[in-house]
């Protein structure tokens, strides 16, 4: 399960950079064609649009994975390490429960919208619409790695 999660991660990263570089280098074409060549690109708004949905998304997952969420420190502080566990698998729990709605519902909008074509670019907006369940996969995939890690701890300790 630790290599899984570790092959996860760096292909998460890399999609993460990609996505990234190519917001930027939308942002850049788009400024540039519009204030230096006074003709802007159709497509490149589009384009930043899309980037910003999945790159946000993807870097949700990784915060998920890396629990750098934002979260109510205060409280967390002022519990006992037993009763912080349980809250971990609260937590956990129900990330599970959203990951899988975002799953099953992000699919289904994905499927109903598959020949839709965006304005601009004319790829399908499924492709747009899927970065909901991936997302979901994704959390869902790290808060189950999270209880399986705690769970292997728990059970070290008490060896």
């Amino acid at each position: 399960m630790v290599k899984l999660n570790n092959l996860i991660t760096k292909v998460l990263k890399i999609l993460i950079i990609t996505v990234f570089l190519a917001l930027i280098i939308s942002c850049v074409l788009q400024v540039f064609t519009r204030f230096i060549l006074n003709s802007s690109l159709s497509w490149t708004e589009e384009l930043a649009r899309y980037s910003f949905i999945w790159a946000n998304l993807l870097g949700a997952a990784l915060c998920t994975k890396n629990k750098s969420n934002a979260t109510v420190s205060v409280v967390i502080e002022n519990i006992n390490e037993k009763n912080r566990k349980k809250l971990s698998l609260i937590i956990n729990i129900l990330t599970i429960l959203i990951g899988t709605i975002l799953i099953v519902f992000g699919s289904k909008v994905a499927w109903a919208v598959r020949t839709q074509l965006s304005p601009a670019l004319r790829i399908s907006m499924a492709f747009v619409y899927m970065a909901a369940p991936i997302f979901g996969a994704l959390i869902t995939f790290y808060s189950i790695y999270d209880i399986y890690m705690n769970m292997a701890n728990c059970i070290g300790d008490d060896i």
